[in-house]
Order: C-alpha cells, then structure tokens, then sequence
C-alpha cells in the first residue's frame, strides 16, 4: 500500500498569515490623565500649606495662632462651673502659708459673680472646684502682721472640659515677691482693724499671654508637630502621585492634608476641593487593537 502513495505528490505547505480582524478594544484606565498631575500639583501647595500651619502651631508665642486663643475660644460655651484648678503658692522659695486666694468667676448668663476664696495649706496648695473654664483673674493675698498686707493679681486662662471628661483640669503655680518688693507700693484700704494692702498687679504684661496651664501648652505643641508630620506624609504621596499620575495617591494625600487645619479651615477647604475635582477627571482610554 505505501508503494502506491510514493507516486502521489504531497500537498504544497503554505506559510501561516495573521491578519488583522479591524476590531479595537478600549480599556479605561483610573491612572495617568494629564489633569491627576494637575491636580497634584495643587493638592502639593496645600501640603506646603499645611506645613506652615504647624510651624505657627509649635511657635505659640509668636504665632497667627496662640494657644491663649484656641484654649479660650474652646472655653466658650463650656457650663460656667465645669473647671477645677489648683496649683502651689510660694515666696522666696517656700510655700506661702494662710494666703487668701479669690478666682473670679461668673454665673450661668456670663455675669461676675462674688469670687470662689479659698485659703492655701501648710504647703502652700490651693484648689478650687466649680470655676468658670476661659479667660479669668485671680488674686493672692498674704497677710503680714504689721497691717500691710500684700497682694499680686495675674490674668490666667482655665482649661475647658474635654470631649472624654466633664470636667477640665487646670494646675498653675505662682510666685508672690517677697516683702521688700512691696515697700515702695502705695498701701490702699484703710480697714476698719487699720490694715491696707500693697497690691502688684500683672494685668498689663499678661494681657496678650495671660497664664496657660504647661499641660495644655504642651498639647497644643504637640498638635503642630502632628500637622507637620501628616504634610510631610501628604507632599510624598502627592509628589509619586503627580510622577504616576495615580488618582488614588493623590486621593490619599487629600484625605491625609485635610487634618492639618490651620487658619480658617484653610487646609480642610482646599482639600476637600482637591478631593471632590479628582472625581470630575474621566478616566484615561487605552485602545487595544485586536
């Protein structure tokens, strides 16, 4: 039988064609459109933005924003009797012992009351419970036993109640001049025991920086070191987001940089801006012919 077929002439081989059947696929793609890269470059300015409003944080002395105003503006609203505040008295370097201590302090529709007293212990410790949290006054008195007695007033700020306490704490320590430093101070009063008192008075140099408990300085602080490391966080992922132009990175730094504040809300505004425009831009075609 393969005797027969060697006669038989095979089939001419013919080389393979590929052709094109003229149809294209398009794929959308959530990356690279020119407009993330934009919009990059934006959300980069408020990163640059957010990182100034922590520097002006952690400078509270010499700050838009000083912490005497973002304390007192919290106080606002606060009940009238929501804050304790304690603290030690000295003079000359030991405690001042028997000094009267007036807070003052205000009712429930913001009208000045008759001042909290209290008197300080052996070891110079004072407290009060029920004063009014925000800007107030306090005066301490030190009775001497020649009728002259001494007084210092200083302007100070109590810390308002949480958002976990109902209460808000406060601790200042005060130094009272030592006698001699009240000699050359007029003597008002004319009690009825034919007592007066020489009174100091630091209304006038406190009042752009009234006293601040150092724990809510501290925090404060604290807050500015945090909005300048989330900048810093946001500007890394808008700047590989701006070289891939990858909307979720730029994404990413928006919702980082929008707790950086500031001044105005500023940084939260724009951000959020900045978020709500990456949604507006269509999505990058890919054709893919096939």
């Amino acid at each position: 039988m393969s005797e027969l077929l060697e006669d038989v002439p095979s089939l001419p081989e013919e080389e393979p064609v590929f052709q094109s059947s003229g149809v294209a696929f398009e794929v959308k793609s959530e990356d690279g459109h020119p407009v993330l890269r934009m919009i990059g470059i934006f959300v980069f300015v408020i990163c640059a933005l957010g990182f100034a409003n922590g520097l002006d944080f952690i400078n509270p002395e010499s700050g838009l924003v000083r912490p005497h105003e973002w304390i007192n503006g919290m106080a606002q609203g606060a009940p009238h009797d929501s804050a304790e505040f304690s603290g030690t008295i000295t003079s000359g370097g030991e405690p001042l012992v028997n000094a009267t201590v007036l807070l003052e302090h205000k009712t429930a529709d913001g009208i000045i009351d008759v001042p909290l007293e209290t008197v300080t212990d052996e070891n110079g410790y004072f407290e009060f419970t029920g004063a009014t949290p925000g800007l107030t006054s306090i005066e301490i008195k030190r009775h001497n036993d020649d009728g002259k007695h001494d007084a210092v007033r200083h302007r100070l700020i109590l810390n308002p109640p949480s958002f976990f306490e109902k209460t808000g704490f406060t601790t200042i320590d005060f130094d009272v001049p030592e006698t001699s430093e009240f000699s050359e101070v007029e003597c008002k009063g004319n009690y009825a025991d034919g007592s007066c008192v020489r009174t100091i008075s630091y209304f006038d140099e406190q009042m752009d920086f009234p006293l601040l408990d150092e724990s809510a300085a501290g925090l404060y602080i604290m807050i500015g070191w945090a909005m300048i490391g989330l900048a810093l966080i946001s500007a890394g992922f808008a700047f590989f987001g701006i070289k891939k132009g990858s909307r979720g990175m730029i994404q990413t730094s928006c919702v980082l940089v929008f707790f950086t504040a500031g001044h105005y809300y500023s940084a939260c505004l724009f951000s959020v801006m900045a978020f709500a425009l990456t949604f507006t831009v269509p999505r990058k075609s890919i054709i893919l012919d096939a």
